[in-house]
């Protein structure tokens, strides 16, 4: 045989065996997005909302809330403390200057099921959906009402 025969067999063959291993690749399913436990450092799957090994939960995604209505209209305020607190005078996290809001008004406190909002002996109230509210756990889209602002709890 030729000698340029063996380069047209072999580069034949190369690109068969190429082509089966991208077959193959393009095949394989892509692996699911796995989380390591914070308690035991085992993989958890990503449907388990809490270890199945040692029982640790993982913290709740950020929280965020959206001025919709008031003087800080369009600004974000994101819940990175343990409690973010907002209310007329320095201190709180959120200082709102309105004669409608209490010195301390209203706290929002990061538990493992989420957010819980929670009057702190408010004169006005706290409104979340329009409905007066002493506690609540917030979901994402509530409308918060404090004095004359309006703010959305958003996640994430």
């Amino acid at each position: 045989m030729r000698p340029w025969v063996w380069f047209v067999v072999a580069g034949g063959v190369l690109l068969l065996v190429t082509l089966i291993i991208l077959l193959i690749v393009a095949r394989k399913k892509p692996e699911t997005a796995s989380r390591v436990c914070g308690g035991c450092q085992r993989v958890m799957l990503p449907d388990w909302d809490k270890c199945l090994f040692c029982g640790w939960v993982p913290p709740p995604p950020a929280g965020l809330i959206e001025f919709i209505l008031g003087p800080m209209v369009g600004q974000v305020v994101r819940l990175d403390g343990e409690v973010t607190t907002i209310g007329s005078v320095g201190g709180n996290t959120v200082v709102l200057a309105d004669p409608a809001v209490s010195k301390k008004h209203v706290g929002i406190r990061r538990a493992s099921s989420g957010y819980e909002l929670a009057d702190l002996g408010s004169t006005n109230g706290v409104y979340v959906n329009g409905q007066r509210t002493a506690k609540k756990i917030l979901a994402a889209g509530d409308i918060i009402r404090v004095g004359t602002s309006e703010m959305v709890f958003k996640v994430g």
